[in-house]
């Protein structure tokens, strides 16, 4: 077990070092003065549904908390 998570953490490092940026300088300024570009113009704020994603955070949570319990119970017996 003990084999796996290490092997697993050595997969993320390497994987994440090849994670480069298309182009080492900055963004030009201009590009996001106006503020989010994801939004209709009204400048800096939420982008989409945050009620949804809230819920969806809180479901994947209930899920995971579920899953932890029944596995513990499982393994226990």
């Amino acid at each position: 077990m003990l084999m796996v998570a290490v092997l697993a953490v050595l997969l993320t490092c390497a994987l994440a070092v090849a994670a480069l940026a298309a182009e080492p300088s900055a963004a030009p300024v201009g590009l996001l003065a106006g503020g989010d570009p994801r939004s209709e113009g009204g400048g800096p704020g939420l982008v989409g549904s945050p009620l949804v994603m809230l819920l969806g955070v809180m479901a994947l949570g209930i899920v995971t908390a579920l899953a932890t319990a029944a596995l513990a119970r499982l393994r226990a017996r």
